[in-house]
């Protein structure tokens, strides 16, 4: 079957690739225009709008006369700390928003029960949102909290970023633990919309169960494009 696939969408993928795997590492500058152009065997138009592609995506910067600059573009999250995805985002200097939040009341799968240690069909608070990093949408949030611990919180639909920060500062919730699942996956059609890149890039899936006094009071779903965060997990020690 004959490939459609724009020639700027194929240098935009493979430019993107060269840079995750660091064949352009964060801080160097990319060839010049004229070897990038050979390189693809594409014209001065079709790189630029390759280009423009990565700098709206915050992967390069375009500086007029100095060259392009691969930006550092990936946000660390330290796994021996509990701390929230927007908290990461802005200690990295992002700034943080959230994009269409709903907040309502439903009855989760089953395995959010058992890990809330709910009874079956008990109703929890369920918060959805898009979270963006200086204006790029890079997440997709679903926590789910027991909802005794949060009363009222469906009134506070769109008025905070950081739910940790919220729920601590209005509720007096102390979080203290939380036990992390993280696996690989690539976007199908309905994340590749929200987060804006193109079907079967990669993502990452984080499932959290966060604890209060070793109580657990939330479950928490992030997909995250696999190519602007990553996380870090400090380890001591071999086993006996």
């Amino acid at each position: 079957m004959e490939n459609h696939t724009p020639s700027y969408m194929k240098v935009y993928s493979q430019m993107k690739e060269l840079i995750i795997n660091e064949t352009y590492p964060i801080g160097s500058l990319v060839p010049r225009e004229p070897d990038l152009c050979e390189k693809f065997g594409v014209s001065r138009t079709t790189l630029r709008k390759a280009m423009e592609l990565l700098e709206q995506e915050g992967i390069v910067d375009i500086q007029q006369g100095r060259g392009t600059e691969v930006l550092n573009y990936k946000t660390t999250q330290k796994l021996n700390q509990v701390s929230s995805f927007s908290e990461t985002l802005e200690a990295k200097g992002y700034k943080v928003q959230s994009k269409s939040m709903y907040i309502d009341m439903v009855v989760p799968p089953s395995n959010v029960l058992e890990d809330l240690q709910l009874s079956p069909d008990t109703e929890v608070v369920r918060i959805q949102r898009i979270q963006l990093a200086n204006g790029k949408p890079i997440a997709i949030i679903t926590n789910y909290i027991i909802p005794d611990l949060v009363p009222g919180i469906i009134s506070d639909t769109g008025t905070f970023v950081s739910l940790y920060h919220h729920i601590e500062s209005k509720y007096g919730i102390k979080i203290t633990a939380a036990r992390d699942t993280i696996k690989a996956k690539v976007a199908d059609f309905l994340e590749s919309e929200l987060l804006q890149i193109p079907t079967g890039s990669p993502l990452i899936v984080d499932r959290r169960i966060t604890y209060s006094l070793s109580k657990p009071i939330e479950v928490v779903v992030m997909i995250v494009d696999g190519s602007k965060y990553e996380f870090s997990v400090l380890l001591s020690g071999r086993p006996s």
